[in-house]
């Protein structure tokens, strides 16, 4: 596992910071691996350039003589935004300039960001980053998260410059405007947005391999890296388009560098929002780019941004949620005294025993639990009713994940065995027909008014139910004798006036399996079903569908953090049951925590994390585990959490004859902290 500090441009050029910062990290071995240099930011004359990398040649000699690896981030390529007015961008921004500025659909200049189709950004980029990688001979060239063809201030979409839509134009045989095709692209499916996503990547992919390969032929040796973010389908699904360019320009697997903001922890809540992102982005990702290293950004760096127990809490987070190694922006300004910084790398080295652990638990497992559906192609979708221009960049990845995450049912963006599904209703317009056809095929946890947008697009028979919207202030539901509800049977669940809007269900062909009815305590409430045998509909139930496939569809909404500790087992054990009893780790304990199993090519469980997302003291974790990955004989697994020592031979309780079925109890989680068992021999 590598940990890696990432220099700020000028604090790399202080020799007192060099010299304070070496100081602290030979003072807590273990703390740092590796440390990203930075190629001057802005646009400067090429001189400058050259003399930054001279410079940072015997800094990385420095360095290196210390242990460290050392690699090179490109701190800009097309340009971030205006923001980058504040820097030297004399070397391309000056009165006669023949390069081209980046243009949006409507018109739209960004002075400091430019057209990557550009021959004369090119040309600078690929000088640039020859004289750095000549000079530094970096183990890899990160490239920043501004190789992108959104958000570039002022310019939200790119790049419409004269010379994109003439080249656009001739390579389709068409003859549109700028105005013509921001109209069409904007709002309109089908041929011309196909081709204009084709037109985005492929300059992509050629700015980026031009790049790679100027990379390449200054240092052979080199790797590239990509660093990122969730960008949205403007440029189609996913950065194959970038990973490739680096690897058929050099010949080696790149990495990728996920990133996603969270740059102080006021809440602890925003770190659990990126780490979705970045499931959501490696979940995407070719399989040849297997070193994830996703940043952590405590940007400015101060002691009232991100605290020494924040920034070890965001990395046990990620490396427990897939990541490999990690990176951190957090000594790039020199706003503090390094000694603060010194107490941050100390906790570092004394996490790395655990974080090790879990690097290798990561590597080559995927996240188990719930599959997030959603449409491969999501930027395909045509535009609804009343949604703007360029809407259908959209991915809608976040919001079940945002509601279901802290009651400890298990999420996933990359189960290669899914033993069940969630459906996001706000997914279905993201989906072909054949990918929802598909998913009837499938055990699916959602809420009532998918129904209603699947009948709306044609597949209402599918279903033995149907549902229809009802206002639920003055329903509540009552949990029926289904094995799913177990010792709540008669007992109820209510919204209350959180949430008011629902959905009730009608069987309609006998096959549906009632979990839940609406009940009201109000007597003047007219019933909505007076003729039917439950007066005001049932509120959840497992529905089955045209194609044998079992569905847990709820009325009362699922999507909702704040629940009863009998709703939460509900819900779980209604995904748990269409599965097939096929999720691999079960939180019995009802706690606000996160559960993050890992699973094998397999479908095995190897290792699972819980993060105690309260104020307080977890107490003892009661975990199901199911297929584990223990070796033959071993009847016990080890355990590690922050600020505890890693435990061996904990012990596990074998729950059925054929040793499928383990019961483990973890111990206690202090606030805001992980702990996890590794199943898997790691040694």
């Amino acid at each position: 596992m590598m940990l890696t500090q990432r220099l700020g441009s000028t604090t790399q050029m202080d020799p007192a910071f060099m010299e304070e910062f070496i100081r602290i990290v030979r003072e807590h071995p273990g703390s740092c691996d590796e440390v990203w240099l930075a190629s001057k930011y802005g646009f400067p004359p090429m001189e400058v350039h050259r003399r930054t990398a001279e410079a940072l040649s015997r800094t990385a000699e420095r360095l290196r003589a210390c242990g460290l690896r050392v690699s090179l981030q490109i701190s800009n390529t097309i340009g971030h935004g205006e923001y980058m007015s504040s820097q030297d961008c004399s070397g391309l921004v000056y009165e006669g300039s023949p390069v081209r500025s980046m243009v949006g659909p409507d018109g739209g200049v960004a002075r400091y960001c430019f057209c990557w189709n550009d021959p004369v950004l090119r040309r600078y980029v690929t000088e640039e980053v020859s004289a750095y990688c000549a000079a530094i001979r970096p183990h890899t060239v990160w490239v920043d998260d501004d190789l992108r063809a959104v958000n570039h201030a002022p310019v939200r979409f790119g790049c419409f410059c004269d010379a994109c839509v003439a080249d656009f134009n001739r390579l389709n045989g068409w003859s549109y405007t700028r105005e013509e095709l921001a109209e069409k692209i904007g709002r309109d499916a089908g041929e011309m947005r196909e081709a204009w996503v084709r037109f985005v990547r492929d300059g992509l992919y050629s700015f980026t391999y031009e790049l790679s390969r100027a990379v390449h032929e200054a240092s052979p040796e080199t790797f590239m890296g990509l660093q990122n973010g969730c960008n949205g389908g403007y440029s189609g699904s996913g950065l194959r388009h970038l990973f490739d360019a680096m690897r058929d320009a050099t010949g080696k697997p790149p990495k990728y560098r996920p990133g996603g903001g969270a740059y102080n922890d006021h809440d602890p809540n925003a770190m659990l929002d990126k780490m979705d992102s970045i499931s959501w982005q490696n979940a995407l990702l070719p399989d040849y780019v297997t070193e994830i290293r996703p940043e952590i950004e405590n940007l400015p760096d101060v002691r009232f941004g991100k605290t020494v127990a924040g920034t070890c809490y965001e990395t046990t987070l990620y490396l427990a949620a897939g990541a490999t190694a990690m990176s951190y922006a957090m000594l790039m300004n020199d706003n503090e005294e390094m000694d603060w910084h010194g107490d941050m790398l100390s906790a570092f080295a004394a996490h790395r025993p655990y974080w090790s652990l879990l690097s290798k638990a990561s590597a080559g497992t995927c996240q188990g639990g719930l599959m997030q559906a959603l449409g491969k192609e999501m930027w395909k979708r045509p535009l609804k009713p009343g949604e703007g221009p360029f809407a259908w960049c959209g991915e809608p990845f976040s919001f079940p994940a945002e509601a279901l995450r802290g009651t400890g049912i298990p999420l996933s963006f990359d189960c290669k065995h899914a033993p069940v599904y969630m459906l996001n209703p706000a997914a279905i317009r993201t989906m072909t027909d054949e990918e929802l056809d598909d998913l009837f095929e499938k055990p699916v946890l959602t809420s009532g008014d998918a129904l209603i947008l699947l009948s709306e697009r044609g597949f209402g028979s599918m279903f033995g139910a149907s549902a229809e919207r009802a206002d639920t202030l003055r329903l509540y539901e009552r949990f029926t004798d289904h094995p799913v509800n177990g010792d709540a049977a008669g007992k109820t669940w209510d919204q209350s006036f959180h949430i008011n809007r629902g959905w009730t269900l009608t069987d309609l062909d006998g096959t549906t399996e009632i979990l839940g009815l609406f009940e009201t305590a109000n007597r003047a409430t007219p019933p909505l079903f007076p003729k039917g045998p439950h007066p005001f509909g049932i509120a959840s139930a497992i529905v089955r569908t045209g194609k044998g496939a079992r569905w847990a569809v709820f009325g009362d909404s699922p999507w909702n953090s704040v629940i009863s500790l009998n709703r939460r087992n509900q819900l779980l054990r209604a995904a748990d049951a269409i599965s097939g009893n096929r999720l691999t780790a079960i939180l019995e304990t009802g706690i606000r925590a996160v559960l993050l199993p890992r699973e094998d090519e397999a479908g095995r469980l190897t290792s699972v994390s819980v993060l105690n997302c309260t104020v307080g003291e977890s107490g003892p974790l009661v975990l199901r585990l199911r297929r584990p990955a223990l070796d033959p004989g071993r009847t016990s697994c080890a355990f590690a959490a922050q600020g505890q020592p890693v435990l061996r031979d904990l012990p596990l309780t074998r729950l059925t004859p054929n040793g499928e079925e383990w019961s483990a109890v973890m111990p206690s989680l202090k606030p805001w902290s992980l702990g996890t068992l590794f199943i898997r021999n790691l040694s």
